[in-house]
């Protein structure tokens, strides 16, 4: 049995392999309408649409529905969405179909039933739906438009099909704005007859040049409207340039069509490649926008726009808004059902219409796939794709598809849409000239005369698009069969190859892969094909006809075989290649890492990077890495011994020596080639194709340096290793690992000093700041002490100062790259730096800097920035002799009452230890002694100053010698520092004592000093608070503040008795005055309150002056009394009275006694007697007399005023 056997129908009928909306021929239509395949998907693309079509039809008043009115109908080239609207159109309208070959006729919807249609419901929403009447006007909106620049085109070729589908001028406007007028006054028949009259000829077969036809059309007018000639000519004459209409006067139009139809009538617009027609263009999408909304809010739900596009409406209007920012959401609201064919619903179209199978096909087939349904998946297998492209997932699909394999259907979509979109096809083919269904029947045609143990290989799919090829595309194929140096095998090759050359993300144009689409055999020997491309690969690419980039391989059109030319003689030099080597080797897989970090130390080391014994950027470092490469000339002579030779040379290296490698040298050759080629002068001047092939070399070379960067990074793990005259033997999973591995092998072996850093800081630099900012030594991890002072470094430094620095000063930066080197390898320098810092502080070393010595402080910004290292010189400190010592020993015993230590550093640091706590105690000091009153305020700092001085001198020796030239200064300085100390401790307590004496007796002092014995012991008192240095009197202060506190009492008894007495007197008369008065206990309180609190002052009281003013305010006081008392009196009296004159008026108030009237309340007068007097002193009789009569007369004032008067 053969593959034409196979097929119900003969695989060679004629098949519209295409559907044109204009194609209504009724042979089209009636294949169309029978042949059509109701997938599964189809059916929820009808449902979906029916669904929104009834919605509107059920709910006419629901605006929410009737605007929904738009539907988008999207897919791939060739998916069906053509056919689809044209199933479509054909239901809405109902037309009947008749089958040329029999005269059969039937209705569209009668040939979609229960077995076309599986789902009940579904099939009878269609019946509903195609019950109604409807005008469906299907078109292809590019063959309809005359041009895409007029903004307003898409309104034109709506007018024109919407006005040729009622009957009227399609291409004048204007006249089929007239013909609707006509018939609107129902004339039309009028005009027609009359044109004819006058013409000759019909209406409709003359219309078109309406333009030569003015006198017959103004007769036709003048009759239908019973117009005159003149304004029937006049209206003709203006009426193409006056006719003017916009979208909303499109939408009325429309309506006003509708109004003359029954209510349930549709008109529905299908517009087909709607998204090819508007492309990029914005304000093309804005207009169709614009129409939807316009035909959705007049017409109410009765006007549809079905629209066909490659992409779908979120694409189609991302790229609009790409071009230009305009706002398409009303478009997407319109728009609202939206249809996406899937690459399924074709397959199984192509499946039913084209490849169903006779029963005794199905025997023959599964009987073929049971036997080798392991061969057949193994020769459909593909590799490294980012889509699945699969084979026969099981028996049925094998008898379904075949000859065909499940992949070819994805993979020609695929090829379809890529050729399509680089432009490598002409307008027919884009256009939906040619569609899979027909490009599947052409192959299978081709392969119908073989057995059914054939496949179908890819190129033979090429015939079908071949003459729609441009033909600078094709050119190179066209060419091949004619070229000696080519077999026939390869001008198919040539073909598969142009096929999948813009898909290369579906299928890789690797050899394997290739020898899969190529398959024409269940049974072929694949390995052998396999070497049959490849030999046929290599003589393509010797002619030019494929490149290669690594393992895959691409088709060359005549221009691309031109540069790849020009490419090849480009000329690259092996210092360019060596060059290139390096900078992916160091800059790309090493990350142009130029040191390697320790990692038991955590440090980092500099290297230096060779390639081939040629050094790669900077190369002054004590490490060096190389990497031998068989690009190098002496890579041959590089074996084991010599590696190891040459791995100890100097300070000895580091080498990786790679293994030989498949077309390293080609592919950096070639990668050289592309890159120079594509900055020269031509490249600058290339034409819009040349420039897409040069973008696709630098996107090729992107990729060839990805896969050399992945080749040297595989030669780099895999290769030999050898570090200081040692094969060293290295797991490493990537060239990272290798490196690092490496270097610190190479470290660790070649400081070998290197630990005796035993304790490395976190933060060095803090470290140096906290030493040189420490005040005392011993605390943890601060001295030289213990495992983090580095006993062994130390050890190393101070013996390498002892020699170098013991005469003449040496530099910190010297002494930091001594120690960074060889054997030492010291880092970071900053841990050297900080053994410097211990060392000094210690004062076992001085620093200078600029010739001054340096303290700690002042320290620390030269010795944390490296800048400065060079500015930093160091010098062995001095050794105090014995006698030094002794005598220091002993000023130390005469300071403190202590004997010091013999050793230099032990007596020095006994020192530091006492003056420390000598700051320590000043300083507490120092704030009491700057109040008033408080002693040794200069002293505290005098000896603040010296004490600072002398603990800032680090150096041992300098420090003893400080101390002894000025012994006999410490000395007095002790003397005044145990003075201060004892005052501030023991003796400040009477001190205070003193002060707040002093203070007490202020009041008094004028009393005090007329008493010999108190006056002599203030003055005492008040010399001791002023002396500067009182110390040794502070003694005297308890026995004199008793003296005077005595005497003060004393005095202060005599004057409080006094004014006690005296203010007991006026209470005496204030009770007389009450008791006379009987005041009530209330006013008794308020009278006594102000005298009796006066009396409570007065009892503790010691100040005199203080006593005599409170026996003073005694007179007021009882002044303030007498009144209250006189004025309480005088109320009780009226309150009686006022009861009275409630009462009846015309009779006394009989008491019993005899009315008399309420007593007056006198007021007391002051009379202030020592006022009266303009003499401070009566020296005559006539000065008394004088005295006493002004006395009589105030005092008798006082009494006829009515007053009461009281002398003061």
């Amino acid at each position: 049995m053969n593959i034409s056997q196979l097929f119900v129908k003969p695989i060679d009928r004629p098949i519209n392999g295409v559907i044109k909306a204009d194609q209504m021929d009724a042979a089209s239509v009636w294949q169309e309408l029978e042949e059509y395949v109701v997938t599964k998907q189809i059916s929820e693309y009808l449902r979906k649409f029916f669904d929104a079509y009834l919605a509107a039809i059920d709910r006419p008043h629901d605006a929410a529905i009737t605007d929904r009115m738009g539907v988008w109908v999207s897919g791939f080239f060739g998916s069906g969405k053509s056919h689809f609207i044209k199933i479509l159109s054909y239901l809405l309208e109902n037309i009947e179909a008749s089958n040329p070959a029999t005269g059969e006729k039937r209705r569209a919807a009668q040939f979609f039933d229960h077995q076309k249609i599986k789902d009940a419901m579904l099939l009878a929403d269609v019946q509903r739906a195609v019950s109604g009447t409807a005008d469906v006007i299907l078109f292809n909106i590019d063959a309809k438009a005359d041009s895409k620049t007029d903004r307003d085109a898409i309104l034109q070729v709506f007018l024109r099909v919407f006005n040729e589908k009622l009957g009227y001028s399609g291409d004048a406007p204007h006249i089929a704005d007239m013909e609707r007028h006509l018939v609107s006054k129902g004339a039309l028949d009028t005009f027609k007859a009359a044109f004819a009259q006058s013409n000759g000829s019909t209406w409709e077969k003359e219309r078109d040049a309406v333009d030569f036809l003015r006198d017959d059309i103004v007769v036709g007018l003048a009759q239908a409207l019973k117009m005159s000639p003149g304004s029937a000519g006049k209206w003709f004459d203006s009426a193409r340039d006056d006719y003017r209409i916009n979208i909303e006067g499109f939408a009325k139009v429309v309506n006003d069509y509708l109004a003359t139809k029954p209510a349930n009538h549709k008109i529905i617009f299908l517009v087909d490649e709607v998204g090819q027609f508007i492309g990029a263009n914005s304000q093309l999408m804005l207009s169709l926008q614009t129409i939807t909304e316009q035909l959705g809010t007049q017409c109410r739900g009765r006007a549809w726009v079905i629209v066909t596009s490659q992409e779908d409406i979120d694409a189609a209007i991302g790229e609009a808004n790409k071009a230009k920012s305009q706002d398409f959401s009303k478009i997407q609201g319109r728009f609202h059902t939206r249809l996406s064919l899937a690459s399924s619903n074709t397959d199984e179209v192509i499946g039913e219409r084209l490849l169903s199978k006779t029963e005794a096909a199905h025997v023959a087939l599964r009987d073929v796939y049971a036997g080798k349904s392991d061969i057949i998946t193994n020769q459909l297998s593909f590799v490294g794709n980012s889509v699945s492209l699969r084979a026969y997932k099981d028996a049925a699909e094998f008898v379904a598809v075949y000859p065909f394999a499940p992949y070819q259907f994805t993979l020609l979509q695929k090829i379809f849409e890529s050729i399509r979109k680089v432009g490598a096809t002409g307008k027919h083919l884009s256009r939906g000239e040619r569609s899979l269904l027909d490009a599947f029947q052409s192959a299978a045609v081709r392969n119908a005369n073989h057995s059914t143990d054939v496949l179908v290989p890819l190129y033979d799919f090429y015939p079908s698009i071949e003459s729609f090829i441009d033909g600078m595309a094709k050119r190179s194929i066209d060419e091949a069969p004619q070229n000696p140096a080519l077999q026939k095998y390869d001008c198919l090759l040539l073909k598969a190859m142009f096929l999948i050359r813009y898909i290369p993300d579906i299928v890789k144009p690797n050899i394997d892969n290739l020898a899969t689409l190529c398959i024409d055999q269940i049974d072929a020997d694949k390995l052998a094909l396999r070497r049959k491309i490849q030999e046929s690969l290599a003589r393509l690419e010797q002619q030019r006809l494929v490149s290669r980039n690594g393992d895959l391989w691409y088709f060359l059109t005549n221009e691309e075989r031109d540069v790849a030319r020009e490419i090849g003689h480009v000329e690259v030099s092996a210092s360019e290649k060596s060059r290139l080597l390096a900078e992916l080797i160091y800059d790309e897989i090493f990350n142009n890492l130029t040191k390697v970090r320790h990692r038991e130390t955590k440090a980092d080391y500099e290297f230096n990077r060779l390639l081939d014994g040629a050094p790669w950027r900077q190369a002054s470092h004590a490490l060096s890495f190389e990497v031998i490469t068989p690009l190098g000339d002496d890579y041959e002579n590089m074996k084991s011994a010599k590696c190891i030779l040459r791995s100890n040379e100097g300070n000895g290296r580091a080498i990786v020596r790679l293994n030989d490698a498949d077309r390293l040298d080609v592919e950096l050759a070639l990668y050289q080639q592309i890159e120079k080629y594509i900055v020269s002068p031509k490249a600058d001047q290339a034409t819009p194709s040349l420039k897409r092939i040069l973008a696709d070399r630098k996107d090729e070379n992107r990729e060839r340096r990805q896969r050399l960067v992945h080749q040297l990074s595989t030669l780099i793990a895999e290769g030999d290793f050898y570090a200081l005259g040692q094969s060293v033997q290295i797991k490493a999973a990537g060239p990272d690992k290798v490196l690092d591995d490496l270097l610190n092998y190479l470290v660790t072996n070649t400081y070998t000093k290197l630990s005796y850093i035993k304790v490395r800081q976190v933060d060095p630099i803090a470290e140096i700041k906290a030493v040189l900012s420490a005040d005392n030594l011993s605390k943890p991890g601060l001295g030289l002490n213990g495992e983090e002072g580095n006993a062994l470094a130390v050890k190393e430094l101070r013996d390498h100062l002892g020699l170098a620095a013991s005469q003449t000063r040496v530099l910190l930066s010297d002494v930091v790259d001594r120690f960074s080197g060889i054997p030492w390898g010291w880092k970071p320098e900053w841990e050297t730096v900080l053994l410097i810092a211990r060392l000094f502080m210690a004062g076992e070393i001085k620093l200078m800097l600029e010739g001054s010595d340096l303290d700690p402080a002042a320290a620390i910004e030269p010795l944390t920035k490296s800048a400065r290292f060079k500015q930093v010189s160091i010098l062995k400190r001095k050794v105090a002799d014995a006698n030094s010592l002794k005598r220091a020993r002993e000023l130390y015993k005469d300071l403190f009452q202590k004997l010091g230590r013999e050793e230099e550093d032990a007596l020095v640091a006994d020192f530091r230890a006492r003056l420390t706590e000598w700051q320590t105690d000043l300083k507490g000091f120092t704030l009491t002694a700057s109040t008033a009153h408080h002693p040794g305020k200069v002293d505290i700092d005098a000896a603040l100053a010296r004490i600072a001085q002398q603990l800032d001198r680090r150096d041992s020796f300098a420090f003893i010698e400080a101390l002894l030239s000025v012994k006999d200064d410490w000395l007095d300085a002790a003397e005044d520092i145990n003075d201060l100390v004892n005052f501030y401790k023991t003796q400040i307590t009477a001190w205070r004592k003193l002060l707040d004496g002093l203070r007490a007796f202020t009041d008094n002092r004028e009393a005090l000093n007329k008493v010999p014995q108190a006056a002599a012991a203030l003055s005492e008192l008040t010399q001791i608070r002023d002396n500067p240095k009182p110390y040794g009197k502070v003694n005297r202060i308890e026995p004199l503040l008793a003296t005077v506190t005595s005497i003060n009492e004393q005095l202060a008894q005599e004057k409080r008795e006094r004014a006690l007495l005296s203010i007991d007197e006026k209470i005496a008369e204030v009770q007389a005055k009450l008791t006379a008065t009987a005041a009530t206990p209330d006013t008794s309180n308020k009278a006594l309150r102000q005298l009796q609190d006066l009396k409570t002052r007065v009892a503790s009281q010691t100040s005199i002056a203080q006593i005599l003013y409170l026996q003073g305010q005694g007179g007021d006081a009882m002044d303030e009394a007498i009144t209250l008392i006189e004025a309480a009196t005088a109320a009780a009296v009226a309150k009686p009275a006022q009861v009275a004159e409630t009462g009846d008026a015309t009779k006394p108030v009989q008491t019993g006694q005899p009315n008399v009237p309420p007593p007056v309340a006198k007021t007391t007068r002051v009379v202030r007697a020592a006022e009266l007097s303009t003499k401070k002193y009566l020296e005559t009789e006539a000065d008394v007399d004088a005295y006493v009569a002004k006395l009589k007369s105030e005092l008798l004032a006082a009494v006829r005023a009515g007053h009461i008067a009281r002398i003061q």
